[in-house]
């Protein structure tokens, strides 16, 4: 999951080296008033807390910084996407992890579940392969979809169904 992980965060980082910080900060009525920075933050803001927790054996992506610099600054962003490049390279895929989670809107049910590295790096790739989607849904509301590649945003699965298919 590693190299998944890393190819994910590649990607996020190439569409970061070519947007303008206007457009990254720009909100979309597509995105329900967000900008796609906000969307690259928490993207990115998971996987600051799997690497932090992949030391501490715990993970809670309810506990997320939400860094406006992250959000408002693609260099920045950048930075960040460096360092978790550097830092998903040092976690132990088997490693287990417990999982802290509030499934609930009144904040009263903290649960705790066991899982691993692995487990957790297959969902902030998928994670952000959904946020991808909705980043690109932005892009083409700007006019902007010419900044990302057609894989950006669509399920490792897809890709290969349209591949089988022909459809590529």
């Amino acid at each position: 999951m590693k190299s998944s992980a890393k190819e994910n965060l590649l990607q996020l980082k190439d569409l970061l080296t070519r947007i303008s910080e206007s457009v990254y900060t720009r909100t979309s009525e597509v995105l329900s008033g967000a900008t796609i920075g906000q969307h690259v933050r928490h993207i990115l803001e998971c996987y600051l807390l799997l690497v932090s927790g992949s030391f501490t054996g715990v993970v809670s992506y309810d506990k997320r910084q939400r860094d406006e610099r992250i959000e408002n600054d693609p260099d920045f962003a950048i930075s960040i996407v460096n360092k978790l490049l550097k830092g998903i390279s040092t976690i132990r895929e088997d490693e287990r992890i417990e999982l802290e989670a509030d499934y609930s809107t009144d904040g009263n049910r903290e649960n705790r579940l066991i899982t691993s590295a692995d487990r957790e790096l297959a969902y902030c790739v998928e994670h952000s392969i959904h946020h991808q989607a909705l980043i690109k849904a932005g892009l083409t509301d700007f006019g902007k979809q010419h900044l990302i590649d057609d894989h950006f945003g669509v399920d490792y699965s897809t890709l290969r169904y349209r591949k089988d298919a022909g459809v590529e």
